[in-house]
C-alpha cells in the first residue's frame, strides 16, 4: 500500500502536495487546540456537561459560517480565502495564550475564544475542499480528499501528542504558542500555491463572478430541488450527532476514569489521529471506485459498533484500540460524504455544496450537548452505548428508506 501511494499520480501535482502539507499544519493546530480546550474546561468545572457546552460552541458556527464560507469560496480566489483564515486562526490562538499567561482566562472568556475559533475553522473547510476539487477534478476527488485527510490525520497525530505533553510539562500558554507556530508554517505554505482556485462555470453559465447574495440564493434553490443533496445532508447530520460527539467524553476519561492527565489525553487523541491516518492512506491508495453509497452504509454500521467498544473498554490499551477504529470510520465517513456531495451538484456550485456539507456537520453542537447530558445522567459507558446503538439504527433506517443512496 505504501509503495502504491508513493507512486500515486496525485503526488505529481505540486499544489495538491502543498495544500496537503498546509492541511497537516492546520490540523496539528486544531487537534492541539481541542486537547487543550477540553481539558482546560474540565479542570475549571469538573463537569463533562461543560465540556459538551464548549465543544458545542466550537462547532456551532458550522451551521452558519459553513454556507457563507461556501458562497465566499465560489465568489473569490480560494487561495486568498485560505490565507486570510489561516492568519486569523494564528492571531486568535496568540491572544488566547496571552490571556492564560496573565491569568485572565475565566470560563466565560474561554468559551468566547472557543466560539471565535469555531467561526474561523468553519470557514476553512469548504474553501480547502473546493480548492482540492479545482486541483484534481471529479474523477479523482476521492483520492484527492483521501490524500488531504491522510496528511490531516498525521498533523492531528503530532498535534495531539505535542499539545498534551507540552501542556502537562510546560503549561497551557506554551502549548498554545506552539500551535501558533504550526499555523504560521501553514500560512507560509499557502503563499506558495500557484493554481487559481475559483468556481469553473458550466457551458451555459456566465464567466463573471456573482455577488455573494446571489451565490447564497442559488445554494438554497439547489437544496430545495436536489433531493440527493438533501438526503446526503440529513444522513451526514445524523452521523455527526451520534457518531462524532464521543470526543466530549475524552477529557473525563483521561482525568477520572483512567487517570492519565493531559499527556494521556494527548495519546487518546493521537490514537484517533492514527486511525484516521490509516483510513486516509487506504482511501488515497484505493483511487476511483463505484458504489460509494453502499460503502458509506457499511461505515455507519461499523461506526456504531466501534463506539460500543469504546464504552466497554476497561483498560487504557483497549480504549486506544477502540478509538483507533472509531477515527478510521469517522475519516471514511467524512471523505465519502464530501465526495458524494460535490459529485451531486453542478460544477459551479461545488463551493456551496461544501457549504451545505458544513451545514450538516453544523449539527455537531446538538451531539456534544446530548453527550454531555447523557454522561451526567447515565455515566460514560451508558452515554457511549446509547449513541452506538443510535448510529446502527440510523444505518438501518437509511438502508430501508433511502435505497438510492446505495447506487451513488
Amino acid at each position: 500500500m505504501i509503495g502504491r501511494l508513493l507512486s500515486h499520480p496525485l503526488l505529481r501535482n505540486p499544489d495538491l502536495v502543498r495544500l496537503s502539507a498546509s492541511s497537516a499544519c492546520n490540523s496539528l493546530g486544531m487537534t492541539g487546540e481541542q486537547v487543550i480546550l477540553g481539558l482546560l474546561v474540565f479542570q475549571i468545572t469538573q463537569s463533562s456537561d461543560w465540556v459538551g457546552v464548549a465543544l458545542a460552541l466550537y462547532y456551532l458556527p458550522l451551521s452558519t459560517f459553513g454556507p457563507l464560507s461556501g458562497a465566499l469560496a465560489d465568489a473569490m480566489d480560494r487561495r486568498h480565502l485560505l490565507r486570510a483564515i489561516e492568519f486569523a486562526i494564528a492571531v486568535n490562538l496568540a491572544v488566547f495564550a496571552t490571556l492564560i499567561a496573565f491569568d485572565l482566562a475565566e470560563l466565560w472568556l474561554v468559551l468566547v475564544i472557543t466560539l471565535a475559533s469555531g467561526c474561523l475553522r468553519a470557514a476553512y473547510g469548504p474553501a480547502r475542499t473546493s480548492y482540492a476539487y479545482d486541483l484534481v477534478g471529479g474523477g479523482r476527488i476521492v483520492s484527492g480528499l483521501g490524500l488531504i485527510n491522510l496528511t490531516t490525520r498525521l498533523g492531528q497525530l503530532v498535534g495531539a501528542l505535542a499539545a498534551g505533553a507540552v501542556m502537562q510539562r510546560y503549561g497551557t500558554p506554551a502549548a498554545l504558542l506552539g500551535l501558533v507556530g504550526a499555523h504560521a508554517i501553514a500560512l507560509a505554505i499557502l503563499f506558495q500555491l500557484r493554481t487559481v482556485g475559483e468556481a469553473k462555470p458550466d457551458d451555459d453559465a456566465t464567466t463573471d463572478r456573482q455577488p455573494i447574495r446571489k451565490n447564497l440564493s442559488e445554494y438554497l434553490a439547489e437544496m430545495r430541488s436536489n433531493r440527493v443533496l438533501l438526503m446526503l445532508i440529513l444522513v451526514t447530520a445524523s452521523v455527526e450527532v451520534f457518531g462524532f460527539s464521543f470526543t466530549t467524553a475524552l477529557p473525563e476519561m483521561a482525568q477520572s476514569s483512567f487517570e492519565v492527565g493531559a499527556e494521556g489525553l494527548g495519546v487518546m487523541y493521537a490514537a484517533r489521529a492514527a486511525g484516521g491516518t490509516m483510513a486516509g492512506l487506504a482511501l488515497t491508495a484505493l483511487g476511483t471506485f463505484q458504489r460509494r453509497g453502499l460503502v458509506f452504509l457499511g461505515v455507519i454500521y461499523l461506526f456504531g459498533v466501534s463506539l460500543m467498544l469504546v464504552a466497554a473498554a476497561d483498560q487504557f490499551e483497549l480504549l486506544l484500540a477502540a478509538l483507533f477504529a472509531v477515527a478510521a470510520l469517522a475519516t471514511a465517513s467524512d471523505v465519502l460524504t464530501q465526495a458524494m456531495v460535490q459529485l451531486s451538484v453542478p460544477d459551479k456550485l461545488r463551493g456551496r455544496a461544501m457549504g451545505a456539507w458544513s451545514l450538516a456537520i453544523g449539527s455537531a453542537p446538538l451531539g456534544h450537548l446530548e453527550m454531555g447530558a447523557l454522561i451526567v445522567g447515565l455515566g460514560l459507558t451508558g452515554a457511549l452505548m446509547i449513541n452506538g446503538v443510535a448510529l446502527i439504527a440510523v444505518g438501518i433506517l437509511v438502508t430501508i428508506m433511502v435505497p438510492k443512496l446505495r447506487l451513488l
